[in-house]
């Protein structure tokens, strides 16, 4: 894995290199295929901030904290990073990844799917039905705005543009 830490604005101790590096170690445990790591220590006046930004092959955690003390800040960004990891795990999914669920209404089963859109255009999300694909949900490239493409029963595709 590769980890970069970096200091702004004051000169790097090893204390703290050890400090964001240990931490970094410590992630296996909640985040697993880890790519990449960058710290970014900064120092303000009598701000003290420390930003990690974490790449795994399930996704990206960022974690930003601010203290007076520089290692209180690297704790605190790492525990936000922890965080981040925890609930993915929990959900049972990257960071970035999709999810299926069963919820239960009474006595009505709903299956649940979570899905990420993609930036793109709305041929090319029609393409993508065409080629086969059941459901595309996409930001449309010109707007933002979340579409969702779909082919109905009786063949015909569907376009839904989500208000908001």
């Amino acid at each position: 894995m590769k980890v970069s830490v970096t200091a702004r604005h004051f000169d790097l101790t090893p204390d703290l290199r050890d400090q964001a590096e240990g931490r970094i170690a410590k992630l296996d445990k909640f985040a697993s295929n880890l790519i990449s790591a960058s710290v970014v220590l900064t120092v303000e006046k009598y701000r003290q901030m420390a930003e990690v930004s974490v790449h795994t092959g399930h996704g990206d955690y960022i974690g930003k904290a601010e203290s007076d003390d520089m290692v209180v800040s690297i704790d605190g960004a790492f525990d936000k990073i922890e965080k981040q990891a925890r609930r993915d795990a929990r959900i049972g999914r990257g960071r970035n990844g999709d999810s299926k669920e069963d919820v239960n209404m009474g006595d009505t089963r709903i299956a649940s799917e979570r899905r990420n859109r993609e930036m793109m255009t709305l041929e090319e999300a029609t393409s993508r039905v065409e080629e086969g694909e059941e459901i595309v949900v996409f930001a449309d490239t010109d707007s933002g705005a979340t579409r969702v493409v779909y082919r109905r029963p009786d063949g015909s595709v569907k376009l839904i543009e989500v208000a908001g």
